[in-house]
C-alpha cells in the first residue's frame, strides 16, 4: 500500500525532523529523571506519585465526573450542529485508510487490552462489591454492567473524541502540526512546547501502567493455561523487554506496515473470541442481558453523570480514576485517530468514534461477564476475582470444557496472544504520537522513548499492585486536564470565527 498521503507542509516538517534527527533535551532530561528514580527507588518514588493523584481524587472528584459529561454532552451538540457537516481537511480532502481499517485503528489504540484485563473482572467485582447506589436502584447482574459500561463508554469515548477533533481541525484545517502546542499558535513559540511537554508525561505514565497491568494479567495466565511457574519479578521484567522489542519493531516499521496490520489482526482475532465465548454458553441469554443492561446503564447515568456516588471513596477508586485515565491516552489517542480521520465529516468521526466502540465494549463486557454471572459456576470465579483481578478472566476459561475438550486452555492460550499483540499496538501508537509531539520522528528518538517507558514499567512490576498502576497511570493526565480544557475553548473560538 502506498505510503501515507500527508499535506506538503507536513511532509516538510517530516523530513526536517529526519534530516536534524537531533532530540531535544528538554524533553527527555525530566522524563528520563522521573523514570531513573523509579528504577533507583521504586517504592519511594511511586509513594510519593500515589500521594500527589489521591490528593486531586479526594478533592476534584466531581469536577472530573462533570469534565467528562461536559465533553459528552458538546460531543452531541456539535454532531447535530451545522458544524458536523464540516470535513476534516475540507470538501476536497481524501479519506486515507478504509472505513474497517480506521475503525480498527481507532479501537485498539484506545483501550484493546484493557477490555482483555477488565471483561470478566470488574463486572464481576461490582457484583460482589457493590456500592450503595447500585444495591438501591437496580439489579445486581446489569447494575454491576451498567456501571462498568459508565467507565468503558460514552464518557470515555467522548473524551477522545474531543481530543482527536480539536488536534484534526488544527492540523488538517488550519494547516499546523499534529501536536499539542499547535491547538494554541501557529507561530510556534518555544514556551509552548512546555504544553507538549505535558501531554508527553501523561502519554508514558498512562502507557506505562496499563503496560504493567496486562503484563501482570499475561504471567497469570501463563500460570494458569500452561502450568509454569513463572511468578517472579525476573520473569515479568524479561516479559517487558519482549514486548519492547516487537512494539518498538513495530513502531519503526510506521503506520502502515506496523500499527494498521496489527490493528486488524487484533480485531479480527478479539472477535473470533467473543464469538466463541457467546456461542459457547449461552447467546440468546447474552443477548437479553445486553438489552438489560444497557437500558440500565442509561438509567443510571443521570445519576453518575455530574457528582460521585455513595460511598465517595468507591467513585475516587474506581469511576474518577477511569475518567482521568482516558484524560492520561489522549494526548497521543487523540492525535492518532486526527491522523487517520483525514476526509471525514465532523459528524462522523464524533458518532463513530463514540457510539462503535461503546457498542462494542457493551457486547463485550455482557458476553463475558455476563456468561459468568448467569452460570453455575459463578462462585468459583467470584472468589477468583476477589482475590486477585488477573485470575478472573482465566478462572472463567477453566469452566469451560465442552464434552471434555480443553477449550478453556485454547482460550487463554488465545487471550495470552491477544494482550501481547494488544500491548504492541497501543505501546506503538504511544511511541509514534510522542515522537511526532517532541519534533524527533528518527528511529534513535523511537527507540530512546521505548526504553523510557520500559524503564517506568520495570519499576511498576517490582511492586505488582494493580490498583497501585492505576492510580500512577493518572499522575501525568491531571496537569494535562486544563491543556486539554484549553484546546477545546481555543477550538470552539476559532470554528465559531469561521
Amino acid at each position: 500500500m502506498k505510503s501515507p498521503n500527508i499535506s506538503q507542509t507536513q511532509q516538510h516538517e517530516t523530513s526536517t525532523n529526519q534530516k536534524l534527527m537531533t532530540p531535544k533535551l528538554g524533553f527527555y532530561l525530566p522524563v528520563i529523571i522521573i523514570a531513573g528514580l523509579l528504577l533507583a527507588l521504586p517504592h519511594k518514588t511511586l509513594a510519593v506519585f500515589s500521594t500527589f493523584t489521591q490528593f486531586f481524587l479526594e478533592n476534584f472528584d466531581s469536577q472530573f465526573i462533570q469534565l467528562s459529561s461536559l465533553l459528552l454532552l458538546m460531543a452531541i451538540v456539535v454532531a447535530i450542529s451545522p458544524i458536523g457537516k464540516m470535513i476534516i481537511g475540507g470538501h476536497e480532502a481524501k479519506t486515507e485508510f478504509s472505513f474497517a481499517s480506521w475503525i480498527a485503528m481507532l479501537f485498539t489504540a484506545g483501550m484493546g487490552s484493557g477490555l482483555i484485563f477488565w471483561g470478566v473482572a470488574e463486572p464481576v467485582y461490582h457484583f460482589v462489591n457493590p456500592p450503595a447506589f447500585l444495591q438501591d436502584d437496580f439489579s445486581s447482574v446489569s447494575g454491576a454492567l451498567a456501571i462498568t459500561y459508565f467507565h468503558w463508554g460514552l464518557h470515555a469515548w467522548a473524551i477522545y473524541a474531543m481530543a482527536g477533533l480539536v488536534m484534526a481541525w488544527f492540523a488538517y484545517n488550519r494547516n499546523r502540526s499534529l501536536r499539542i502546542s499547535a491547538s494554541f499558535s501557529a507561530e510556534k513559540p518555544k514556551w509552548l512546547s512546555m504544553l507538549d511537554l505535558l501531554a508527553v508525561i501523561a502519554i508514558v505514565f498512562g502507557m506505562a501502567g496499563t503496560f504493567a497491568n496486562t503484563v501482570a494479567l499475561i504471567q497469570t495466565g501463563i500460570e494458569q493455561a500452561i502450568g509454569l511457574d513463572v511468578a517472579s519479578v525476573g520473569f515479568r521484567i524479561g516479559l517487558i523487554l519482549f514486548i519492547a522489542v516487537l512494539f518498538t519493531l513495530s513502531s519503526i516499521a510506521g503506520l502502515n506496515q506496523g500499527i494498521k496490520r496489527l490493528s486488524q489482526f487484533n480485531t479480527f482475532f478479539m472477535v473470533a473470541i467473543l464469538v466463541t465465548v457467546i456461542a459457547l454458553v449461552d447467546p440468546f441469554n447474552s443477548l437479553q442481558l445486553m438489552f438489560e443492561s444497557s437500558v440500565s446503564y442509561l438509567q443510571l447515568l443521570p445519576k453518575v453523570s455530574f457528582s460521585v456516588g455513595d460511598p465517595a471513596n468507591w467513585s475516587q477508586d474506581w469511576s474518577v480514576i477511569y475518567l482521568i485515565w482516558w484524560i492520561a491516552w489522549a494526548p497521543f489517542v487523540g492525535p492518532f485517530i486526527a491522523r487517520i480521520s483525514k476526509g471525514r465529516s465532523i459528524r462522523q468521526f464524533l458518532a463513530c468514534t463514540i457510539l462503535l466502540p461503546t457498542l462494542t465494549s457493551i457486547i463485550w463486557f455482557s458476553g463475558f461477564a455476563g456468561s459468568v454471572l448467569t452460570q453455575p459456576f459463578a462462585a468459583e470465579v467470584m472468589a477468583a476475582v476477589n482475590q486477585e483481578y488477573t485470575l478472573g478472566l482465566f478462572s472463567f476459561f477453566n469452566q469451560l470444557t465442552p464434552n471434555g475438550f480443553p477449550l478453556g486452555s485454547i482460550l487463554s492460550v488465545a487471550a495470552i496472544l491477544l494482550l501481547i499483540t494488544f500491548l504492541i499496538t497501543s505501546a506503538d501508537s504511544s511511541i509514534y504520537i510522542t515522537s511526532m509531539l517532541t519534533g524527533s520522528e528518527s528511529h534513535i528518538a523511537k527507540m530512546l522513548w521505548s526504553l523510557i517507558l520500559i524503564a517506568i514499567t520495570i519499576a511498576l512490576v517490582t511492586i505488582n499492585d494493580v490498583d497501585l498502576n492505576k492510580q500512577i497511570a493518572i499522575v501525568g493526565a491531571i496537569p494535562f486536564t486544563l491543556v486539554m480544557c484549553a484546546q477545546i475553548a481555543f477550538w470552539i473560538k476559532d470554528v465559531l470565527k469561521k
